[in-house]
């Protein structure tokens, strides 16, 4: 990918427009594999925009743009929630991130919840972890009702 490579090449595609067409399209795309293959590349594409601060800047005043970063972010449980999950880290970098989200409620709410189902599988798997290590623990954990 040029975006990649090539800080020119990220300003030219935001002059042209490309960012709302990426969010569209994004926005349009289903759970098919093809279209997760899209999907990877149009957030992988935000994502090497948004490595410039003064392009992040038009990452989030597009409209509707966090609010489809965290969909993919949440929808997603392979590539594009580790794509999606760098992309909104480069966007809370800046102010201006941190201030469009706590402008929806919504939004943190999302966010919220995810981080404490997150909270609750990691202590679910020490827990198991432990019985899995130590078999005086797997025992007592079998023959508990």
């Amino acid at each position: 990918m040029a975006t990649q490579h090539s800080q020119k090449c990220c300003e030219e595609l935001v002059a042209a427009g490309a960012v709302g067409t990426l969010f569209k399209l994004i926005r349009s795309l289903s759970r098919s594999i093809p279209d997760q293959e899209v999907l990877k590349h149009a957030l992988s594409t935000l994502r090497n925009l948004s490595r410039y601060p003064h392009l992040i800047d038009v990452l989030i005043e597009s409209c509707g743009s966090l609010e489809t970063i965290v969909s993919e972010f949440l929808r997603n449980k392979e590539e594009g929630y580790f794509i999606a999950s760098d992309l909104l880290k480069k966007i809370f970098t800046e102010q201006k991130g941190v201030e469009a989200v706590r402008k929806s409620p919504a939004l943190l709410k999302r966010l919220h919840n995810h981080v404490e189902e997150l909270s609750r599988r990691a202590k679910a798997d020490k827990r198991y972890a432990l019985y899995y290590t130590n078999p005086s623990c797997l025992i007592f954990f079998l023959h508990t009702p």
